[in-house]
């Protein structure tokens, strides 16, 4: 079973059960099946995919947590989830080109911290809308 929130959870909470999930964790790509052990990831941005028999759902996320629980539940709580068909790539060009240019004109930690999150999230989506 999978339960998906994303910031906007009141709309946007998806419970079903499901064969795996492949999750975009800082440390690694992780699948996860049912009896997985118990476990915690950060999301990194990165594709999540929802594998339910022969179907494949996939998801961009810009980040978040999973809670993997011993009871084959996993929570994935990330900051957004959005379908990976709904992304319009000449979108994801134009934010990645806007936030590359505030990167190299970035002055303070934060806004260089800022721009970078914004490249990683722009360079995830371009790779899964890539290939």
């Amino acid at each position: 079973m999978i339960v998906l929130y994303d910031r906007y959870f009141v709309r946007s909470t998806y419970q079903v059960q499901v064969d795996m999930v492949i999750i975009p964790a800082t440390t690694r790509q992780m699948g996860v099946l049912p009896g997985h052990v118990a476990t915690i990831a950060e999301l990194k941005p990165g594709v999540l995919s929802v594998h339910e028999g022969n179907d494949v759902t996939k998801y961009i996320v810009s980040g978040g947590f999973t809670f993997v629980h011993a009871n084959s539940f996993a929570d994935i709580v990330a900051i957004e989830a959005v379908p990976l068909d709904q992304i319009d790539p000449n979108l994801v060009q134009k934010g990645l080109t806007e936030f590359t240019q505030k990167l190299s004109t970035a002055s303070t930690d934060v806004e260089k911290a800022e721009a970078q999150i914004g490249v990683d999230v722009h360079n995830a989506l371009n790779a899964a809308l890539t290939g």
